[in-house]
């Protein structure tokens, strides 16, 4: 991935000017990352605008999928008219991830590069140095317990993982499939030095910020018909009605308030008579 190296020098540079004027590598990681959130935002609101578009007609797909489950071609082309009718463009939605992701696996690779870190330390910790990886402290645990404090960082890695799925994967069955991301991400971070998890963290705590911006706050799907489904809905109640005026002859009418009596049977007036 040569292509990437422009990239890193741009995001080491930038984080050397952070660290120039604060002198502390955690804060410069927390600053640079920002700022690339920042400069990605406006991909971001697309992506989030789309996403809550799809959000949306969700409950209408799923409806379209089980009416049409034995014919994929009749389904491909009710949901085509479902986004046309609501202006959706489902591509929206992966095209800022696409050109985003240079800028993040260069990201990544700048705060995994070897002694980029040097012997700095997170804030107010002076035992744990950016560039440890919290798994080859284990040995250390028994004689330094405070050590343990470096589990944190995982559990936050993953916890912050499980809210920005929780919130932004409201298809249940996507959610299932999804379940076992934060814990492996929370073990990913295990094995990742610890500046790498600071960036993670801030990362995904400023995307839940962008998508309470964006989108708001997440709620239940509502069930209001789109306007394709509702027009649909309306052409099959004319045509039922229809049907209903063109019923056999000869099938009694029920009656109404100022409707006509039905005719008694000769048998019953008869018998009434008798």
């Amino acid at each position: 991935m040569q292509f990437l190296n422009p990239i890193i020098d741009a995001l080491h540079s930038v984080l050397n000017v952070f660290y120039g004027f604060t002198h502390d590598l955690t804060l410069s990681i927390v600053l640079m990352t920002l700022v690339v959130k920042l400069i990605l935002h406006p991909l971001t609101r697309i992506q989030l605008k789309s996403m809550k578009a799809m959000q949306v007609l969700a409950p209408h797909m799923e409806t379209l999928r089980r009416k049409h489950k034995d014919d994929p071609k009749a389904l491909n082309q009710e949901m085509m008219a479902l986004y046309r009718a609501h202006n959706v463009n489902p591509m929206m939605g992966c095209l800022p991830m696409v050109v985003q992701m240079p800028i993040l696996w260069a990201l990544f690779r700048l705060l995994y590069t070897k002694n980029l870190f040097g012997n700095a330390t997170l804030d107010g910790l002076s035992w744990l140095r950016l560039d440890e990886i919290p798994s080859r402290m284990y040995g250390q645990f028994a004689s330094h317990p405070q050590m343990l404090f470096v589990l944190i960082i995982p559990v936050l890695v993953a916890a912050t993982t499980w809210y920005q799925q929780r919130m932004s994967v409201t298809d249940p069955q996507q959610a299932k499939m999804f379940v076992f991301m934060p814990i492996m991400v929370g073990y990913f971070a295990m094995l990742y030095p610890v500046g790498l998890s600071i960036y993670w963290i801030v990362s995904t705590m400023a995307y839940i910020g962008e998508y309470y911006l964006v989108v708001g706050k997440p709620h239940p799907m509502v069930s209001a018909p789109p306007k394709s489904q509702t027009a649909g809905a309306a052409a099959q109640g004319e045509d039922g009605s229809a049907a209903g005026k063109s019923k056999a002859p000869g099938t009694p009418k029920a009656s109404g308030g100022g409707g006509r009596r039905p005719a008694v049977a000769p048998g019953k007036k008869g018998a009434k008579r008798a």
